[in-house]
């Protein structure tokens, strides 16, 4: 999986060096891209139970996974097609709407996925669907702590999932609680924080911060 991310990270890095050098590229063309990429994975993961495996075997609605079904909801946002909505929703459904760890998680690795049931909820606005991954932040802002996002990755797989129910239900303690676990990660974790302000950019997680 590291090797995986490495690439994809060098990728990334040539393709925003090549775009720095030619300007924006081609909408039409970036969205065909889009889809032929799409394509290439339902094709090859067209068994959505299929579990991860990284020397590992974890269940298909952790991180591994969830990170895909998100990209994929905002394609099908620009570019909707009723096979990848079947596509996300029997993944969701196959998976009772809900955690790896169940409710009392406080992982945002297993809480990743909530973003995926929230916008599903969006255009399906079923209670069923979004009662797990409530329930569950509803926990985590009903109690104390502010550590839970000790390694960078955090912030992306469980922080919009704060801000889409702050949405959802127009209630603040959403926003106010995700405020509370960013700014500790940022600027408290292992003394100093996560942010590197010096090069502006961040430790992986708090076993780097100096010294």
């Amino acid at each position: 999986m590291k090797k995986k991310l490495i690439g994809v990270f060098l990728l990334m890095s040539l393709v925003c060096g090549s775009i720095s050098a030619q300007g924006l590229p081609d909408r039409k063309e970036t969205l065909e891209t889009l889809i032929k990429v799409n394509n290439y994975f339902m094709k090859k993961y067209a068994d959505y139970r299929t579990p991860s495996y990284n020397g590992i075997i974890r269940p298909s609605n952790i991180w591994t996974r969830g990170v895909y079904y998100e990209g994929l909801m905002a394609l099908h946002s620009v570019f909707p097609r009723e096979e990848y909505y079947d596509y996300a929703y029997q993944w969701a459904d196959y998976h009772k709407w809900g955690m790896r760890n169940g409710n009392t998680t406080r992982n945002a690795d297993d809480q990743c996925c909530g973003q995926v049931y929230i916008e599903l909820y969006n255009i399906c606005p079923d209670p069923e669907i979004i009662k797990n991954i409530k329930v569950n932040i509803d926990m985590v802002v009903n109690t104390p702590q502010v550590n839970d996002w000790w390694w960078v990755d955090a912030i992306q797989m469980a922080m919009p999932i704060y801000a889409k129910l702050g949405k959802l239900t127009g209630e603040r303690k959403y926003t106010d609680k995700m405020w509370e676990l960013y700014s500790y990660t940022r600027n408290e974790y292992a003394k100093n924080g996560l942010f590197n302000p010096k090069d502006g950019l961040w430790w992986r997680d708090h076993d780097f911060v100096p010294p």
